[in-house]
């Protein structure tokens, strides 16, 4: 491995733990019903068992981002998310800023995904989705 290498996945290990950190930390908020997440959900149109589906999700795709060999599994299932609060954002015509955080985040994990595309290809290979 060489210097350069080891410091990408320096690099990229870090970024997946920040970013499963600030994953965690949503879904706690999410399964907690905090006021702000039940209204926020009520205002885009969604049941509120919805909440906490996005929120086991959102916890599921941390723990998967930060497990050896499924980090690109929970980046794709995150980025999934991502777009899904990409998406109730513009359709609910809120201004574009309040769904910067979530297309930053989308953009991060489709970095991350790309980057670990072998370990999630392999996944479909095995599963027999791939060949």
């Amino acid at each position: 491995m060489t210097n350069r290498t080891g410091a990408f996945e320096r690099a990229e290990r870090t970024l997946r733990v920040a970013i499963a950190a600030v994953f965690v930390i949503a879904a706690g908020m999410k399964l907690a019903a905090l006021e702000f997440e039940v209204s926020g959900f009520a205002r885009f149109g969604y049941a509120p068992w919805f909440m906490y589906v996005v929120g086991a999700g959102q916890l599921a795709g941390a723990a998967l981002l930060l497990t050896r060999g499924f980090a690109g599994a929970g980046a794709l299932l995150l980025a999934a998310i991502m777009v899904g609060a990409v998406g109730s954002h513009l359709r609910a015509h809120d201004p574009l800023a309040m769904a910067l955080p979530a297309a930053l985040l989308l953009a991060l994990l489709l970095g991350i995904a790309y980057a670990r595309r072998r370990e999630w290809l392999g996944g479909l290979r095995i599963a027999g989705l791939r060949s």
